[in-house]
């Protein structure tokens, strides 16, 4: 009876020792790793992610050349439909003062815009120096509307017509230096009314800017922004 116990109470105790180090060896830090406290078994949460800063996109804007527009007069102004020589079919409309004409005979196109005394008809559409730019009632376009009941005449070249310009009091026109891009698409076939565009035609091989003359014209609400409107004269 007594060896019974006996071998009970050993065999608890050799029970108890293998618990404890069991519970021991779990419980032991892993090497390189701080303990975590709290409850056994639970992990940690993450630590949040950084911030992160958004991207900014810088975008530098072309700094557009400054427009000048200046007043001028001209003494018994011309519109020339100028016709260049055969074999070429451009055709440009330039103002100049009606002394000048001779000079159609003897200079051609290139040249002819490059001179302070010739003009190009404008083909912009602006707001007039010193107004609002919201106030769109005025714009500054092309002096062509000023020639068009005007009797044409031909020119001393043979070729082109011309039509005297009957100018808005006080007789003031507007020039604005733009680029000579937008001039190089003249009009194809003979000088007469109604011509196409032809845009496959570089009229100004070699020439940056050209002096475009320009008038002053009142607009209606329903055409503002499309240069129709009467003349202010």
């Amino acid at each position: 009876m007594k060896f019974t116990l006996y071998s009970f109470l050993l065999a608890l105790a050799l029970l108890g020792a293998t618990v404890g180090s069991a519970t021991a060896q779990a419980r032991k830090p892993v090497p390189g790793k701080a303990p975590v406290k709290g409850k056994p078994g639970v992990k940690a949460p993450p630590p949040p992610p950084p911030p992160v800063e958004a991207a900014k996109r810088v975008v530098e804007e072309e700094a557009k050349p400054q427009l000048i527009i200046s007043k001028i007069k001209i003494k018994d102004p011309v519109l020339v439909f100028y016709q260049q020589a055969a074999p070429g079919t451009a055709v440009q409309q330039l103002l100049m003062e009606e002394k000048n004409l001779p000079l159609l005979k003897t200079t051609p196109l290139e040249e002819l815009v490059a001179r302070r005394e010739v003009f190009v008809d404008g083909l912009g559409n602006y707001s007039p120096p010193g107004q609002a730019a919201d106030d769109e009632r005025f714009r500054l376009t092309g002096v062509s509307l000023l020639a068009s009941s005007e009797k044409r005449y031909p020119a001393p070249d043979g070729r082109s017509t011309y039509a005297r310009l009957k100018v808005p009091s006080p007789g003031e026109l507007y020039v604005v230096r733009e680029s000579a891009e937008e001039y190089r698409h003249f009009v194809s076939g003979p000088q007469k009314r109604g011509s196409r565009i032809n845009f496959e035609v570089n009229g100004l091989p070699g020439v940056d800017s050209v002096r475009a003359a320009y008038t002053l014209r009142k607009i209606d609400v329903s055409e503002r922004g499309a240069g129709a409107g009467e003349v202010i004269r």
